[in-house]
């Protein structure tokens, strides 16, 4: 380094001097100029012998530590070793122990079979009777032993179940019946159309009535005037066609409003605009519902799919059929993950089990037969289908899957505001409930209460005993179950009870002066 700076020093001064425009500087200046190369040079040999120096003593102080580490690594793999040889050590002393507890063990079995042959060889020779008779004897005695008290147990354990059932039943209702965040069940479907010109009616029945007649011929329903001002009303108990007919009204307010007219084509051409409408709206609800309780439409036979939104147009005591439907889907997934039932099947079971309601007015017959035959005819599952179709009890209950269905189509229908019910027909019912519990001999009054969720039950003493009260209570419950129409269930409640009156008066003595 130190020739390099000089050669460099050279170099430039060589350059300075030969180049074109040079300035010639003086002997003095020039041997300043050699005296600065020179302790630059200087400076660097310095520079450079204290780094060479300091790099020396750090390879040094890295190879005193490098020796320390591996010092300190040999002791550390020697302590590992002697450590390794001890366990091994102990290892064979403990093989060497378990090989003489075999050899003890094996000592003693021997000792104990010997002994009790030995002790069975006297008992037989004492009471005289053969060693396997004696054995086999015994066997018997303790098969008989444990089948008693195996029965028992199980007769114990029935009991505490049918004991704590009803109390665990009410406890799963309620989790469920709390959880349950679906809207309102009751139908909110109106068919009544309101008029934009009152001119409109004149043109929609036409000529002698003709238009009024065709459309009432093409849509089977009841179109009612006059009920109200500016209004049509459709009538009749398929809410399907009345929501088809209402569609189709609407659209031929807006031709007719164009037009000046209304014709039979233009009638037919509403109501198939109108039908296409709709049935696109049960495609929708339908698949809408479907995954609502995690069932894939795609996986579904579009007709069923549409089978399904059909029941978004349905009601049964005023309470939407398709949520109702999804309201019991629900409430089976819930309870059948609580109790452990097949959650597949109670869901299903529950959600598809009024499903011919879907048709029933189309081409008649009872809705949970026909639900029953959909769902054959589309292959579901046997379990499914027995599910669905013993929700009336068509056929008895069998599975646990099956009392769900029927549980949560109760709950469904009898959780307030669930369903409506007019004054009229409500009147009725509670008639009839009284009327029907009257016809047994020995009832003196008759009382329904909670809306006719309850009968309270006033016997005749002298006819009816304290020992023919339960027979007589499972009897008025199985008429009432037989001969009425009501959703949920009624509970049945006998009194009797006999009244004694007597009164104190005051004495007649007078009392005595002391």
């Amino acid at each position: 380094m130190y020739l390099f700076a000089i050669i460099a020093a050279a170099v430039g001064i060589a350059l300075g001097y030969f180049l074109p425009g040079r300035v010639k500087t003086s002997t003095a200046d020039y041997q300043d100029q050699v005296k600065k190369a020179h302790e630059e040079a200087e400076k660097i040999k310095t520079s450079a012998a204290e780094q060479f120096e300091h790099i020396k003593k750090n390879l040094d102080r890295e190879e005193s530590d490098l020796e320390e580490t591996s010092a300190k690594s040999e002791e550390v793999i020697k302590n590992k070793e002697e450590i390794a040889e001890k366990r091994e050590n102990r290892n064979r002393g403990l093989e060497g122990n378990l090989k003489g507890l075999k050899n003890e063990i094996q000592n003693i079995e021997k000792e104990y079979g010997e002994f009790s042959a030995k002790i069975i060889e006297k008992l037989s020779h004492v009471s005289g009777i053969d060693p396997a008779k004696a054995l086999e004897q015994s066997r018997k005695e303790l098969e008989k032993l444990i089948t008693e008290n195996k029965n028992g147990r199980l007769a114990a354990q029935v009991e505490e179940i049918k004991e704590d059932a009803p109390r665990h039943a009410k406890a799963i209702i309620q989790i469920v019946a709390q959880r349950l965040s679906t809207p309102s069940s009751v139908d909110k479907n109106s068919t009544m159309v309101t008029l934009k010109e009152d001119k409109f009616k004149g043109l929609f029945v036409g000529k002698g009535g003709t238009n009024i007649l065709y459309f009432e011929t093409l849509l089977p329903v009841a179109i009612i005037f006059n009920l109200d001002p500016q209004t049509i009303h459709v009538g009749g108990v398929n809410l399907l066609r009345r929501n088809i007919a209402k569609k189709a009204i609407d659209k031929m307010q807006i031709l007719s409003k164009k037009t000046g007219k209304i014709d039979h084509e233009m009638i037919k051409k509403t109501i198939e605009e109108a039908e296409k409408e709709v049935m696109d709206i049960c495609d929708k609800k339908g698949a809408e519902h479907l995954r609502m309780l995690e069932i894939d439409p795609k996986k579904v036979d579009p007709q069923l799919v549409n089978y399904f939104g059909r029941m978004y147009f349905r009601t049964s005591f005023g309470q939407n059929v398709i949520w109702h439907s999804t309201e019991m889907g629900y409430l089976a997934r819930m309870i059948s993950e609580q109790i452990g039932a097949e959650v597949t099947v109670a869901t299903e079971g529950a959600f598809y089990h009024d499903i011919g309601k879907a048709i029933d007015h189309d081409v008649g017959g009872a809705h949970d037969d026909l639900s029953k035959e959909i769902l054959e005819k589309y292959g579901y599952d046997p379990r499914i289908v027995h599910a669905a179709f013993a929700h009336h009890d068509k056929v008895p209950c069998i599975a646990p899957e099956d009392f769900i269905v029927k549980a949560v189509d109760a709950i469904s229908a009898v959780r307030p505001g669930a369903r409506q019910e007019s004054v009229t027909n409500y009147f009725e019912r509670i008639k009839q409930l009284e009327d029907t519990v009257a016809s047994f001999a020995g009832v003196k009054k008759t009382y329904a209460i909670s809306a006719g969720r309850e009968v309270r039950v006033y016997v005749d003493t002298d006819k009816i005993g304290d020992d023919k009260m339960e027979g007589l209570a499972e009897g008025i419950a199985g008429k009432i179950s037989e001969e009425l129409s009501f959703p949920g269930i009624i509970k049945v409640n006998l009194i009797r009870y006999t009244k004694s009156t007597d009164y104190a008066r005051e004495s007649n003595k007078k009392p005595t002066r002391q």
